[in-house]
């Protein structure tokens, strides 16, 4: 594969990898779960909304994974990178509108089944080589 082709896959996974998270995301909490609030849901919606945060980052990072030829890491890396920042970001300049363990618990959510979709689409039988 031509480092062109490659860097152009990196690109188009980490974009659709990155939507497809926040779509996932933004479905899991408001349709799903009609919307999640620290101070107001209780303990049960606030796990289940930890487990649809996890599967909706497996998706997204499955779909990457199968965009960028299942042995590349780079749009994963790079959307870790993105959750991080945002995570930094809330916490820098104080827009949490919850608990700092509770948040960041999602966050580290978040990247945990964005690496578990790596690590599946790699031993998915079906992918691509």
């Amino acid at each position: 594969m031509k480092s062109r082709m490659r860097v152009f896959l990196i690109v188009l996974a980490t974009t659709v990898g990155g939507l497809s998270l926040v779509l996932y995301t933004t479905l899991s909490e408001e349709v799903i779960l009609k919307g999640i609030s620290y101070c107001a849901s209780s303990i049960s919606k606030l796990t289940y909304s930890g487990i649809t945060f996890f599967v909706s980052a497996f998706l997204a990072g499955f779909l990457a994974s199968l965009i960028v030829v299942r042995d590349n890491g780079w749009p994963h890396f790079f959307i870790t990178t993105m959750i991080v920042g945002k995570m930094l970001f809330l916490l820098f300049f104080g827009y949490w509108a919850a608990s700092f363990w509770a948040v960041t618990g999602l966050h580290f959510s978040l990247v945990a089944g964005l690496w578990a979709g790596f690590y599946g689409a790699a031993k998915f039988p079906l992918a691509p080589m």
